[in-house]
């Protein structure tokens, strides 16, 4: 007999393992208690409201229910389908968006670094007609703005002189 096991009805007191005087419980309190829990196991599955769903405890599936429990999953399925197929159209094209979007934006950027560096060398080349230029160029110098890192020690001189003559 295995542990937890409840043992059978026809089975004497004097027949189980430590049971009798020494274990401390009466042979008849015993034998009742388990005739008690007989009757409870069968007086519970006779009331059981669940009595007629057999022994999986699910109620039997009329034939009519069981179609249109399949309807309900194959429309159910097919939506799924639809909404999943709908779902990566919809992130595939984002994605063929986000790649085209991607490419023009670094041509922009490149034609952006082309025209800085043509401005740069545009400014250069400004830069240094200017400097060819001041040596011979009069020109007032309080309305000449140059910016100190590009002062030129010729024209520092000429200002001074023409600051000089003027006073």
């Amino acid at each position: 007999m295995m542990p937890g096991q409840i043992p059978d009805p026809s089975l004497t007191t004097g027949s189980l393992p430590s049971v009798g005087p020494l274990a401390g419980i009466s042979v008849t309190t015993l034998t009742d208690q388990l005739k008690l829990a007989q009757d409870f196991r069968n007086l519970g599955a006779m009331l059981s409201p669940l009595q007629f769903l057999g022994r999986f405890g699910k109620r039997p599936i009329i034939k009519g229910e069981m179609d249109e429990d399949e309807e309900r999953r194959k429309r159910r399925r097919d939506k799924n389908k639809v909404a999943a197929a709908r779902c990566r159209n919809k992130k595939k094209e984002r994605t063929d968006f986000l790649q085209r979007e991607s490419e023009r934006l670094e041509v922009v950027n490149s034609d952006l670094k082309a025209q800085i560096e043509e401005l740069r060398m545009e400014r250069q080349q400004l830069m240094v007609m200017l400097n060819l230029h001041r040596p011979t160029c009069i020109v007032r110098t309080d309305s000449v703005k140059t910016p100190e890192s590009e002062a030129n020690p010729l024209l520092e001189h000429l200002a001074a002189e023409h600051l000089a003559a003027s006073k």
